[in-house]
């Protein structure tokens, strides 16, 4: 095609999705080189050491609020309406040190893709179930922490912050700080 302003060729290659955007350049090295600098940002080291940092904090903080009253999370459960009865204590009791030991192992970077996993897919069941009782109408306490939060929007938003949080660490578990590197720069260990 002729471009009449400037009195240039340009080529478009419809076939091998090439576009000759002026002086050599073609569309998709623009495009390849803008996605060369995301992924640099997206999966640089110190964005994965704050990913571990929000991600393990929420979940160390909140199990704390969970194991120091119990009695208040068995009710937030049982308040879902989503489990048994004989249920809810079991989860109740069981939930916060999962959530603990998932939480402490990503701050410390133990296991990083591993306890990543399963706090995304804590949250994917948080977001469910948060989603479910507000598709049921119910105004009820998230039973996240200690703090009374309604079920909505905005706790469906935060929790998908921490999901993508969490898959980052999936996606790239960075060893920065991480007790896994720390064992494995020891001589004669060896990381399993």
């Amino acid at each position: 095609m002729k471009d009449i302003a400037h009195g240039t060729f340009s080529t478009l290659y419809v076939d091998c999705k090439k576009l000759d955007v002026g002086g050599g350049v073609f569309l998709s090295e623009v495009v390849m080189n803008r996605w060369s600098r995301m992924r640099a940002v997206l999966f640089h080291p110190s964005l994965g050491l704050l990913a571990r940092a929000i991600v393990g904090g929420v979940f160390v903080m909140y199990a704390i609020d969970k194991i120091a009253a119990p009695a208040d999370f068995a009710l937030n459960i049982e308040r879902y309406e989503l489990l048994p009865f004989g249920f809810v204590n079991l989860v109740a009791i069981v939930l916060p040190w999962v959530e603990l030991v998932v939480g402490v192992c990503i701050l410390l970077g133990v296991r990083l893709r591993l306890n990543a996993v399963f706090a995304a897919v804590m949250l994917v069941l948080f977001i469910g179930a948060i989603g479910s009782a507000m598709a049921r109408g119910l105004e009820i306490n998230c039973g996240c922490s200690a703090r009374s939060e309604t079920v909505g929007w905005g706790k469906i938003a935060e929790d998908a912050i921490y999901l993508l949080l969490a898959v980052r660490i999936v996606m790239k578990p960075d060893r920065v700080l991480s007790l896994d590197a720390m064992t494995a720069e020891a001589p004669g260990a060896a990381l399993p």
